[in-house]
């Protein structure tokens, strides 16, 4: 065992969002951890005493004899329960429960690990609905990490069976990263490698991150400082060839100096949530086409019949004193198929397949000078060329957002769309001169940029957003330009 010594016990529970309670013979809680108090509402001298099941009026999905013979008899027993928080709020959780037992093998109670499964049981009813209504109904909360309780300082025991019960990959490094302190046993599962195999060679794990990922991580972990935080997402192959998207997020350990000695970090497979987002985006493209075709098609049409009608009146209103009236109502329903025309064409924008991705981002450096009435210039180097359409549309709508972000919330006067060759491939940057960027919560938690976040994760790029000194914003968006 590896790195087990207090302090690990006590950042690897702060980098963990399951719940974790531990109940005594009589079945009464003897511990009950931050994420608990958060999730259910009762704090840990609340709910101390009480059967988990009576303060959280636990639906089962059988009788409970039945759950308790399973658990004696093998040791343990998992499955899904629906429980009521203090607010009244049902909770539907992944449960697992263990037997403890000291160092002699008695046994000294049950040791529960829960998981809150809500949100995601939401987006499936989301996803589900969106499909009927061809609607966007994307929903996203990252769950924060809770913090730990200093009561499992000096609990070495208890620390391995938590460690080799979570199911998301756990790891300790150095403070250069260059040697693997602990890694626990899902890493095995989830990258298809021995854990042994990470101990000795502390960066094999690169070698199974999918290749359209690998050249943004290096780069990514080569710009960063040593005690750094840092949140990524990535696609890992695993031997048997099959793909799965996971979360890497990691932390520096601090000794009582403020010293970064070690880094400490929590992977989690998510998968399902990736495909999840990618039907919603795919469902809002179609949703986006339809409309701007409908605005197009119907009340462009429409518009345009009302304009013939005003221009006839106004022949026949030649000598009449209101004839001015009905030349400036012509007019008006003039700019206003325009304008319809501006927003149909930002909807469903036809050249990206037509005409290519250049063609689109300087279609929408003139729309938005025309109708914000602002300076948006779009610059290219000479034939560049994005043979995916998949890959356009995506930074297409980035840009299209950011633009967006820079009208609405920077109240920008002047931005500037740029495309160009790099390293990596290729290189979308949106530069305004607004206001700049909001407070850092903002920052991570807007919905514009999640959505831009999860279109650059959708095609292996890396997104980057930055001031622009001395004021305003960039986001550059990083990204291969050929597919594996």
């Amino acid at each position: 065992m590896r790195g087990t010594g207090p302090a690990f016990l006590t950042y690897l529970l702060r980098t963990t969002h399951d719940c974790v309670i531990s109940c005594d013979k009589e079945g009464g809680v003897t511990f009950w951890n931050r994420a608990s108090e958060l999730l259910y509402g009762w704090t840990m001298s609340e709910a101390r005493g009480t059967r988990p099941e009576t303060l959280l009026k636990t639906g089962f999905p059988r009788p409970m004899a039945e759950i308790e013979s399973e658990l004696y008899a093998k040791g343990q027993w998992e499955g899904e329960l629906v429980q009521i928080a203090r607010d009244g709020r049902a909770i539907t959780v992944a449960s697992r429960w263990s037997l403890e037992a000291d160092a002699d093998g008695m046994y000294q109670g049950i040791l529960r690990l829960e998981r809150d499964l809500t949100e995601q049981r939401h987006l499936a009813v989301a996803l589900s609905q969106a499909r009927e209504e061809l609607a966007q109904t994307r929903e996203q909360r990252l769950i924060e990490l809770g913090a730990a309780n200093e009561a499992l300082l000096e609990s070495q025991t208890r620390f391995q069976q938590i460690a080799e019960a979570i199911r998301d990959v756990v790891w300790l490094t150095n403070r250069s990263r260059t040697a693997t302190i602990y890694v626990n046993p899902a890493y095995e599962e989830l990258w298809g490698q021995s854990c042994q195999s990470l101990y000795a060679a502390p960066h094999s794990w690169m070698a199974a991150v999918h290749p359209e990922d690998r050249s943004r991580l290096r780069k990514f972990f080569a710009t960063r400082t040593r005690d750094e935080a840092h949140e990524q997402s990535y696609r890992v192959v695993r031997p048997d060839c099959s793909v799965r998207w996971v979360l890497d997020r990691g932390f520096p350990v601090r000794d009582n100096a403020g010293t970064c000695s070690r880094f400490i970090g929590v992977l989690c497979d998510v998968t399902e949530r990736k495909e999840l987002e990618k039907e919603i985006l795919a469902i809002s493209e179609q949703e986006q086409q339809r409309i701007g075709q409908d605005l197009h098609d119907d009340l462009c049409q429409q518009l345009a019949g009302i304009e013939f009608l005003s221009r006839a009146l106004q022949e026949q209103l030649r000598t009449h004193p209101q004839a001015g009236k009905a030349e400036e109502i012509s007019k008006l329903i003039r700019e206003a198929i325009n304008y319809t025309r501006q927003l149909a064409r930002g909807l469903a924008p036809v050249e990206l397949a037509a005409e290519g991705l250049v063609r689109g981002l300087r279609a929408l450096a003139e729309r938005t000078s025309q109708l914000f009435k602002v300076r948006c210039s779009f610059q290219c180097s000479a034939a560049f060329v994005v043979q995916d359409p998949t890959v356009s549309t995506h930074l297409y709508r980035i840009a299209q957002e950011a633009v967006a972000n820079g009208l609405k919330h920077a109240h920008a006067s002047h931005i500037k769309i740029m495309l160009a060759d790099s390293a990596e491939g290729g290189e979308l940057s949106i530069q305004d001169n607004g206001k700049g960027l909001p407070n850092e919560a903002h920052v991570s938690t807007g919905m514009g940029l999640r959505i831009m976040r999860c279109r650059a994760d959708m095609i292996g790029a890396n997104f980057v957003v930055e001031s622009s000194p001395p004021g305003g914003t960039t986001i550059v968006c990083t990204f291969p330009l050929t597919t594996w």
